[in-house]
């Protein structure tokens, strides 16, 4: 009798090292398997500010693999932009004799509306908005917007920079051209007010289907640019080139963030150890 509690007692220790053995593994594998899978770039987390800086590069590397259509696509928005050069300053003189005090006030309204600090608050409530509904899609469309807006503004400054076109308001004509230079007066192209506002208006665009929100979305955009001719910032070649380049990159940026995931990035492991009972949970989201 004594030798068969010896037996069980042994049989129920060699049962429970199982246990231990084969909890400590499953433990290990799930670490393993939740190392693997990224972090979801809906917060502002790692995975996020990894997602931004790729973008980036993928964004300033892209003519080295662009083909035929996009080759065709930039050649046409070049020839779009430089065809509004010959008559830069004839338009640029006629807005200056014609347009009425009130428009300057709506254009003061839009141009404020599109100023980097606005459109960063404006992106900050957005992003707030669904922390408090709980909402991981509206969380990403405002950091996916503020990645478009980051982007679209390191290239901006880089071309303003290097450019360095005199602005309308300097009356030294739409040819002149200072190469290099920190003044604000030869930053003319590209137009930041622009390209940050098409580049946001692309990007909520491109997260949603419902064609009264786009409609909205492309009209304020427009109503910045023009506000950026009318109050004499830009030639009308410098708005059409940057209303360009920033509706490319948010259209880029929201379009990349709709794909669907990969299969290995949706697949979830849990487990559960109770006395007497271990499970182990697999999930796979179609």
């Amino acid at each position: 009798m004594k030798e068969e509690k010896k037996s069980f007692a042994a049989m129920a220790r060699r049962h429970k090292a199982i246990i231990f053995l084969l909890s400590f593994l499953i433990i290990l594998a799930a670490i393993r398997v939740e190392a693997r899978m990224p972090e979801r770039a809906d917060r502002l987390n790692r995975a996020f500010f990894r997602q931004l800086l790729t973008d980036t590069g993928q964004i300033l590397s892209a003519p080295s693999r662009w083909g035929k259509n996009d080759w065709l696509t930039f050649s046409l928005s070049l020839t779009a932009s430089l065809a509004w050069w010959p008559v830069d300053s004839s338009i640029h003189d006629w807005i200056s004799d014609s347009h009425h005090p009130a428009l300057t006030s709506v254009s003061n309204f839009f141009s404020g509306a599109a100023h980097p600090l606005s459109l960063i608050g404006t992106i900050s409530l957005g992003y707030l908005a669904g922390e408090l509904a709980g909402s991981s899609s509206i969380r990403q469309t405002f950091l996916l917007s503020a990645e478009s807006l980051l982007i679209t503004e390191l290239v901006v400054q880089a071309g303003k920079i290097s450019i360095g076109r005199a602005r309308p308001y300097t009356l030294e004509g739409s040819s002149s051209f200072h190469p290099f230079t920190l003044k604000g007066d030869w930053q003319s192209f590209p137009s930041g007010h622009s390209s940050a506002a098409w580049a946001l208006a692309s990007t909520l665009s491109s997260r949603t289907e419902k064609q009264y929100l786009q409609v909205l979305f492309y009209s304020l955009a427009t109503g910045v640019s023009l506000s950026r001719l009318i109050l004499d910032k830009h030639f009308a070649s410098d708005v059409v080139a940057s209303s360009l380049l920033g509706f490319y990159i948010g259209r880029k940026i929201g379009h990349k963030a709709s794909q669907p995931a990969k299969k290995g990035d949706r697949l979830s492991v849990s487990f559960s150890i109770l006395p007497g009972l271990m499970s182990v949970n697999f999930n796979y989201q179609l």
